[in-house]
């Protein structure tokens, strides 16, 4: 579902042409020191659910340069002016991808502002449970 999750976010538009499809990595795929803004996409561990099935859980993480958050909100979004990545994936469903199907994800949360050391930009998550099938 990786794959699937990547080519859905990249495949829109309006998140590109903010952080182009370039910038939009795997966590472990970040070079050194990457053009700002970019994007992290960190899958984390999975959780039962009381179907007895396992529900993926995606983390959303996007850096930009100090001083200003915008260009990270524009490109999360949120559940109460919309657009973004949160736009993107609460429409996301039965999306079929090059390994696997997403039938729904579901927003858990988003961070406050934050500051990554390593890389010297702000940053902000925003956390999701995916449900789907990988092929």
């Amino acid at each position: 579902m990786r794959k699937t999750m990547y080519t859905a976010l990249t495949a829109d538009a309006s998140l590109t042409a903010i952080v182009p499809a370039e910038r939009w990595y795997e966590a472990g795929a970040v070079i050194d020191q990457p053009l700002k803004p970019f994007v992290v996409l960190r899958w984390i561990a999975p959780v039962p659910s009381s179907s007895g099935r396992w529900l993926n859980q995606l983390r959303v993480d996007v850096h930009d340069e100090r001083g200003d958050y915008s260009r990270i909100e524009e490109l999360l979004g949120n559940p109460y002016s919309g657009g973004g990545v949160y736009a993107r994936l609460t429409g996301l469903l039965d999306y079929v991808g090059p390994d696997g199907r997403i039938t729904q994800c579901d927003y858990l949360n988003h961070s406050g502002d934050q500051e990554d050391e390593v890389y010297g930009t702000n940053y902000k998550f925003s956390s999701w449970q995916v449900i789907g099938v990988t092929a």
